[in-house]
């Protein structure tokens, strides 16, 4: 008979306990789980989709703890997970893009606001994308340390440097930032 109310014996063994995380391990992410979001934030731009792809980068590192935590830098290792998941997920929202329609209607007007705020990003997004080409690792530095507020030994263990080389990316990118941002940007064919 089956009972609804799970008063009779199980016949069977009851389910095992899924297998815990290792201390070691809840300590790593308790330590770098702000930092993945914020990293992931910035990179996505929204903070749910951040949370959606940190937490598959999570799972997979859960899967892996035991690598990660024996490589000779576990926060890089780690890092270049989260920074393939949110690859992933971009692609994965691209491809879901392509089979929605867009509404021809305006938003209301208190999603214009966010819009603009949106808008001001654009020339940093620009000049960061032009930095990432001409100087990768001090976008990388300028990233870790600005904005997502990593202290500059984290981003030294993640680009794999000294603290004092990673105080001067930060320094050297953030001049080339500023340089970019203040720069003319090209005009097209046509303008005039």
């Amino acid at each position: 008979m089956n009972d609804p109310f799970g008063k009779e014996r199980d016949l069977v063994d009851p389910d095992p306990e899924p297998p815990g995380l290792d201390p070691k391990g809840e300590k790593f992410f308790r330590e770098h789980l702000e930092s993945f979001r914020r990293y992931a934030a910035y990179r996505l731009r929204n903070p749910h989709d951040a949370d959606d792809a940190v937490m598959n980068a999570v799972l997979t590192m859960h899967r892996k703890i035991e690598r990660i935590l024996v490589a000779n830098s576990p926060i890089r290792l780690a890092m270049k997970i989260l920074q393939d998941s949110i690859t992933d997920y971009c692609r994965r929202s691209v491809r879901l893009a392509d089979h929605e329609r867009l509404v021809p209607e305006m938003p209301a007007s208190s999603h214009l606001t966010h819009l603009m705020e949106l808008g001001r990003y654009d020339q940093l997004d620009r000049a960061m994308e032009e930095l990432e080409v001409i100087s990768p690792l001090q976008a990388q530095c300028v990233q870790m340390r600005d904005l997502v507020g990593m202290s500059y030994a984290q981003v030294a263990e993640i680009a794999g440097i000294t603290e004092n080389a990673a105080k001067t990316n930060v320094c050297r990118g953030r001049k080339h930032l500023t340089e970019l941002m203040h720069a003319e940007p090209p005009k097209e064919k046509g303008d005039s």
